[in-house]
């Protein structure tokens, strides 16, 4: 035992050291090198993805000097041809699924492209509201020949883009590639119509926003396949069109106030329905919910703006709160944050309270104290029944402005009128005072059963994230 203790001191094992392999290669630096060439071809594909975009917009804007535009159309309608050859030919010559799914897609985002032109050209013979006295840039002027050639062109073009629209949607959603082409299809009819003024543009791309909101949420419902990055990426190309038409329309004609509530109105229908996507990110809902009060605020003031000359004065200010509280209203139901809940409130509150009261302010007339009061009333017990502070203030400095202000318009009123009409609305006041004495807390609870289920599905698809 001792002379093993005395070896105890002296005796030293060496360290193990990584074996270190004396060629250059390494697993590590393998990998390594996979990472560097796998981020390089991706760069490569965005760029190339990028140029083609360009010569797209570039054939747009600028196109060839050659030939007449029927020439030039062909061009692109080849450059879409040739995309989706270029797909087939990565994915089965290659066997290489990202640059093939690539060209599909730029294949996908130049069919629009193709109606666009279409369009301009179809414009320059057949005119529903009188556009050809515009003066257009000499880029964005297209025009044919004869009406004959119409025909010809327009066919030519479905004979190609219907297939390519197809096989497309093939690539990226398999399941639902009929329904998509459909859709897709009809959504890029919008923009052979031949009208251009700012309030049919408007109408036309709000409509067709609303069905391709309808169209996504029901093809989402069906397919799960769409909630993939491709399948994500098909939904996104039915708003391209869309799109098309409202810049079109901003860029090339007369910009008014019902073209920017149109706009304001697509963007917060928009936003709001990819906030509300099953699978979405939590973060980028928040983001959005928050965007959609801006959109919400432009909105109503550019269509009161549009209908303010053809409203009595007084009912603009009523038209701006019903609008921008509606709007609002719907945010507040679907958020899941309570601080944004809280902005929310008091962002009504002082929209309704504010314009009320400078409306009664600066035009004392009868109606617009009538307005101003019940107005207040309503804001005042909306605070009341959900404990905001702000929003039961605002109401009742507004129903008291109402009063102030309004006082003699109303007494002027109350001494013009008839006795009839002054029993008339004393009875219906009576009437109505019953129906809130009888249905108020019903009418309240059902609306906090409506909010708390708002809530608790808000819950559930954060946890489902």
């Amino acid at each position: 035992m001792n002379r093993v203790a005395a070896f105890d001191d002296d005796f030293i094992v060496e360290e193990e050291r990584p074996y270190a392999p004396r060629s250059g290669l390494s697993v590590d630096g393998i990998m390594q090198s996979v990472r560097n060439f796998a981020t390089l071809s991706e760069a490569l594909r965005i760029l190339g993805a990028a140029v083609i975009l360009a010569s797209m917009s570039v054939f747009l804007l600028q196109g060839w000097n050659e030939g007449n535009d029927i020439s030039r159309y062909l061009l692109l309608l080849a450059q879409t041809g040739l995309l989706a050859t270029a797909g087939f030919a990565m994915s089965h010559g290659l066997k290489e699924a990202k640059g093939a799914r690539i060209f599909f897609g730029l294949a996908l985002v130049s069919i629009p492209a193709n109606f666009t032109i279409l369009g301009a050209l179809l414009y320059s013979v057949f005119q529903w509201d009188g556009g050809l006295t515009t003066t257009y840039p000499g880029y964005a002027s297209w025009q044919i020949e004869n009406i004959a050639s119409t025909g010809l062109t327009l066919g030519g073009a479905m004979v190609v883009l219907l297939p390519v629209t197809l096989f497309c949607f093939a690539i990226m959603a398999r399941h639902s590639a009929r329904s998509l082409t459909v859709h897709f299809l009809l959504l890029n009819a919008l923009l052979l119509l031949p009208i251009r003024s700012s309030m049919a543009a408007g109408t036309i791309a709000l409509l067709g926003i609303l069905y391709a909101l309808y169209a996504v949420g029901r093809m989402t419902a069906q397919d799960r396949s769409l909630k993939t990055g491709e399948g994500k990426f098909a939904l996104v190309t039915m708003f391209i069109p869309l799109g098309i038409i409202l810049f079109r329309s901003m860029y090339f004609y007369k910009v008014d106030s019902l073209m920017v509530a149109m706009v304001s109105l697509a963007l917060f229908l928009s936003a709001r329905q990819v906030s509300l996507f099953p699978d979405r990110n939590a973060r980028l809902a928040a983001v959005l919910e928050m965007l959609s009060l801006p959109f919400a605020m432009i909105a109503a003031i550019a269509l009161t703006d549009a209908l303010a000359p053809s409203l009595i004065n007084g009912l603009d200010v009523a038209l701006f709160s019903v609008v921008y509280t509606a709007l609002a209203l719907d945010v507040l139901r679907r958020t899941g944050s309570r601080h944004l809940r809280k902005a929310i409130g008091v962002s009504i509150a002082l929209a309704v309270s504010v314009s009320f009261t400078f409306s009664v302010a600066n035009d004392p007339t009868a109606l617009t104290a009538l307005l101003a009061l019940a107005a207040g009333v309503m804001l005042m017990l909306w605070g009341v029944s959900g404990r905001r502070a702000v929003a039961s203030i605002g109401g009742t400095l507004t129903a008291i402005a109402g009063g102030i202000f309004g006082f003699e318009a109303l007494l002027q009123l109350v001494l013009a009128s008839s006795w009839i009409d002054l029993a008339i609305f004393g009875a219906g006041a009576i009437a109505l005072g019953s129906v809130v004495d009888r249905h108020g807390v019903v009418i309240k609870l059902r609306l906090d059963k409506w909010f708390n289920s708002a809530g608790e599905q808000k819950e559930m698809i954060a946890l489902e994230t």
